[in-house]
Order: structure tokens, then sequence, then C-alpha cells
């Protein structure tokens, strides 16, 4: 049909020319969908550079905190090295020298720290309390860190002195600035005075005992389950548990070890046996122990009774030649009172003049012996035997009011024998005493005391320096008995197969020489402290026990026939007769952050 084609091609013409103006209209849509997708890119890209410079910041910022927080640490620990040898040099150097000018020389010294770090461009490096690092800062200067305050308090009990320092320390890497705080205690009380049993050899626990405090072992602590002594035919027991309320302070793990019937365990081992839980096992290098030399603070407590003007080179050469009541008595007839030996006892009926002269002679001297006024020499072997000579009593049994005052110690140039057994009535002891010779304590006995007991080195003696045989020593007025021998202790028969509970000894025993202690046939029961310098053994069943020919007979039940049981009111109660030390004692305290 001749009309019907135009009107299709117009038809076609129209739908192209519509379809064709519409693709025109679209041009361009694709290019802004790009720069879209452009835009969200650089958005992310920036979120992802930003957050990575951001993280890179952070990352140095923390960095930067971490190092000047280990440099400030770095500081204190240099600052605690730096104080540690500088003081241990002045105790070592002072062996010449009394306690108090040694406590006046550590105090002087702590005292100066503080101006020694006043200069805040820290141009006098002398004083060491600063630490540098290698690390270099933006700048290119090395890191510093200062120590920017110290602060000492003093605390005085008698002639024991400890000082507590406030130390701060300040470090700055590249502009990140921290400071840290930490509290140092200084004092120079004898390490041996701390724990509840130990030795500075090896320390040898066998059986059963119960202690309460802290234990210390300078080479080998050794723990079994089998007692070990010798009575008649018997020779070992094994007896079960070993228990212990506190710390035991080891040189290293691998120094730890149980002895279970034939096997050994050591290190962790023994704590996974549950004998010493892990947390209660701490290391302490033997190192850093503070030692006491008996005949250094013997010759140090003459001084102090002297007072000023003693001389130490004097007192030791007659304490060796066995001149030393002499040498005093004729030197210092001011201080030392010389009471003479006391006579026989006189007939108190007699009313005649000689006899009252005898009595009031008798009565005088007694009354010298037992109730002295001023520190004491007695030449010779004394006797306080609770009859005639009922003990002795110091009203201020420290000595003078001031510190400058001599103070009171009873000089025995001779062996001392306390024996009371069988007595009504207790030997009461109220005074630091010095002895040359032997110590012997039997039968009851109250004490509030300190005893050096100096190995006479004009005789040869090889055994026991002090005896404590069949003794009840108990606590004057709530103290208690110090007695440091330089020879060997021996501490026998206390409740001999005895199944009651004794009171405890209440003393702190101290040898410079090897110790065996037992708890098996008797019943060893102590409120204070047993240490050696040498080898410290305990032996220690569990049980009702019975002795006959054949040896030990044990009835196992919950009686603890070995118990010690520490008291830390030692340094209150006898400062001052407490020994000089031959290096100071420091413990750090936790870190504060500031």
């Amino acid at each position: 049909m001749p009309g019907v084609r135009p009107i299709l091609r117009h038809l076609r013409s129209w739908k192209w020319k519509r379809f064709s103006g519409r693709f025109r209209e679209e041009r361009g849509s694709a290019l802004v969908l790009v720069m879209f997708i452009v835009l969200l890119l650089t958005i992310l890209g920036l979120s992802v550079l930003t957050a990575a410079v951001g993280g890179a910041q952070r990352t140095e910022t923390r960095k930067n905190d971490v190092q000047s927080l280990h440099l400030a640490e770095k500081t204190l620990d240099e600052a605690v090295a730096y104080i540690t040898a500088s003081l241990n040099s002045k105790v070592k150097d002072s062996v010449d020298m009394s306690q108090a000018e040694v406590d006046a020389e550590i105090d002087m010294f702590l005292k100066s720290l503080k101006g020694s770090i006043d200069d805040p461009d820290q141009s006098d490096k002398s004083s060491a309390l600063f630490a540098s690092t290698d690390l270099l800062q933006a700048g290119g200067e090395r890191a510093v860190g200062t120590i920017i305050d110290v602060v000492p308090h003093t605390t005085k009990q008698g002639d024991s002195v400890s000082y507590t320092l406030t130390l701060t320390a300040q470090a700055e890497v590249n502009g990140v600035i921290r400071k840290l705080t930490q509290n140092v205690v200084i004092d120079t009380y004898p390490d041996f005075l701390k724990y509840t049993l130990g030795s500075e050899g090896n320390l040898t626990i066998n059986g059963s005992p119960y202690i309460k405090g802290n234990i210390y072992a300078g080479n080998t602590l050794t723990i079994s389950d089998t007692a070990r002594y010798i009575y008649n035919n018997d020779r070992a027991y094994i007896s079960e548990p070993f228990e212990l309320v506190g710390e035991a302070h080891v040189q290293a793990l691998d120094k730890l070890v149980y002895m279970k019937g034939n096997q050994k365990f050591t290190g962790n081992a023994v704590s996974e046996k549950g004998i010493i839980p892990a947390a209660n096992v701490k290391i302490k290098n033997h190192r850093s122990f503070v030692e006491v030399n008996v005949k250094s603070s013997f010759i140090d407590k003459v001084e102090e009774a002297i007072g000023s003007g003693a001389s130490r080179q004097r007192i030791q050469e007659n304490i060796d030649n066995g001149t030393l009541a002499g040498y005093l008595t004729s030197s210092y007839k001011a201080i030392f009172e010389n009471p003479g030996v006391l006579p026989p006892k006189p007939d108190l009926t007699d009313t005649s003049d000689a006899g009252k002269e005898l009595i009031a002679k008798y009565d005088d001297i007694k009354t010298r012996l037992t109730a002295p006024t001023r520190s004491v020499v007695y030449k010779g072997d004394l006797t306080l035997d609770g009859t005639e000579l009922t003990g002795i009593n110091y009203t201020n049994k420290g000595g003078g009011g001031s510190s400058t005052d001599p103070h009171y110690w009873y000089i025995v140039d001779g062996n001392l024998t306390i024996d009371n057994e069988g007595g009504p009535n207790s030997v009461k002891v109220r005074a630091n005493i010095l002895v040359t010779g032997k110590v012997e304590i039997r039968g009851e006995v109250e004490f509030d005391s300190t005893i050096y007991v100096l190995k006479d080195s004009t005789k040869d003696i090889e055994d026991f320096t002090t005896i404590v045989e069949d003794a009840s020593i108990k606590g004057l007025n709530n103290k208690e008995l110090v007695l440091i021998s330089q020879g060997q202790i021996l501490i026998n028969r206390l409740a001999a197969f005895d199944n009651n509970e004794p009171k405890p000894l209440a003393a702190f025993f101290y040898t410079d020489s090897d110790a065996k202690l037992y708890g098996v046939g008797s019943i060893f029961s102590l409120s204070g402290g047993f240490f050696a310098k040498g080898d410290l053994t305990i032996n220690a069943v569990r049980g009702i026990a019975t002795g006959n020919n054949l040896g030990i007979n044990i009835q196992s039940n919950n009686l603890i026939r070995f118990k010690a049981i520490y008291n830390d009111q030692i340094f209150t109660d006898q400062k001052a007769g407490l020994p000089r030390v031959k290096a100071i004692n420091i413990r750090v305290e936790e870190l504060k952050l500031e």
C-alpha cells in the first residue's frame, strides 16, 4: 500500500530521533560516576593515610613513653646502686669507729644527697644520681634521667638506726616526661635477726618441725622426711609433715632440695610436692646478706661502756692477752665498778663488831653484783645461783639518757654460770653482758638481756662455748634473751621425754660455728630464732616419745616436738645491745608512677 510506507518511514525516523536525543542527553554521566568513585577512593586513602600517620605518631609517642619510663627506672636503679656502694664503703672503713660515729657518717652522707642534685643542669656529675642512655633524642642529644628529689627520714631505736629515702626520678625522651617515685629503706640491723631459722652455710631440716617465720640458707636448703639422731641403737625415724608458715630464702631454685626416702626433688619439684608453695620461695643472693662479726661487735660494746676516749686497739690487745678486766679497772676507774668476789655468807646472827663488818661487806658486794648503778667488770668466774646471787638488775639497762653517755655493760672476764636448777624462784637478769669465757644456763631464768660470748683466745676451747641445758628461759617483762656466741652452742635435754608442751624459750641464738638442734626425745620450743654462720641441722619428730635401752619409742600423733616461732619485737626490746654489721642493708619498695 503506497500510503502506508511513508507512514512507517516517518514512524521509524521519529523513533530514531527520539532515541538519539536521549543518548545526547546522557552523555557525561560516566565522568560524574568516575569522579564520584575517585572522590570516595581519595577520602578512603586520606583516612588510611591519616590513620597510618596517627598510628605512627602514637607508636612514636608510646615508644618515647616506654623509653622515658625505663630511663627513669634505670636512674633509680643506678642511684640505689651508688648509695649502696657509697654506704658500704663508709661502713667498711669504719672498723675503728664507734657505732654512733658510723651512724653519724651515714646520716651526713644521706643528707648530702639532697644538695648534690639541686643543680638543674647536673653539672656536678660526681653525685652519680643520674643515668644516661645511648638513645638519641630528636635534637641529637643523649636522653638523660635525673633524680630530682631525695627526702630522707630517720628512725632511731636506741643504737639501731634505719633510714627511709624517698627517691623521685624524672626522665624525658623527645618531649615525653615521666616521673617515678620509690622508697628505699636502709638499716644496719644484722640479717640473722630477721629469720626464725637460718644458716650462712647449709640449712638441713629433717623430719617434721613447725616453723613460723622466714628461713634462710646461704648455700643449700635440704628438707627430708627422715629425722636422724643417735640414742642407743636408734639412728633414724621417718616423720611428716614439714610445716613452714613463712618464706624460704634460698640462693637459687636448684639449691632447694627435698628428700623423700631415697628420692630427690629439686627446684620447682619441691613446690609441686607441696612442701613449700612456689610463691613462698624467694631468691636472696648471699652477697647482699648483712653479716655480723662477733669479736668486732664485742669490742664495740666495750667501747660503748667506756664512752669517749676508748681505744679499739688497746681493747683488742687486752682481750687477746686475757687482761681485759685489769686494763679496764686500771684505766677507767671512774666508769667501771669493780665489786670484787663475793665472800662466803657470814653468820647473820653474829652481832659483834667483826661480825657486823663481815655482814656489811658481804651485803655491799652482793648489792653491787646484783643491782649495779654503772658498768661492771668482774675478774674470774661468776655464778648466779638463785640463792645468794639471785640475778642482775639495771634500772636503766641502756645506760645514760643522752646518746653521748656511756652505755652500761656487765663484763665478766671469765666464765658465767646461771644455775638455778631446782631453785624455788627464777633468776632474773636485766642486763647486757659481755663474757670472755663460757656461758652455761640451767634451771628457770627470766631474761631481758643481750649476751656476747667471746671465745677465750688464750685457751684451746674445742667444746661448746655456750651450754643451755635443762633450762627454762622466759622473757622478763615480756622481753627476751639475745645470745651471740663466738663458739658452738649446745641446747640439750629440754623437757626430755616429756609429752606436755613446755613454754617456749624466749630467745634468739647466734653462733659463728655449726649447730645441731633436736626435737626427738626432748621438746624444743622457741620464741625467737636460731642462726648459725656455719651449717645448721634440725632433726624433729611428732608424737609421744619414750626412751629405753633399745632406743626411742615414738607413738605418732599431733604432738609437735620441735616448734620455732619468730618474735618481731627483738629490734625494739634489745635495741641498745644489738651488734654492729659489716655492711648496710637496703630494701627497695614498689615503684610508683606520678
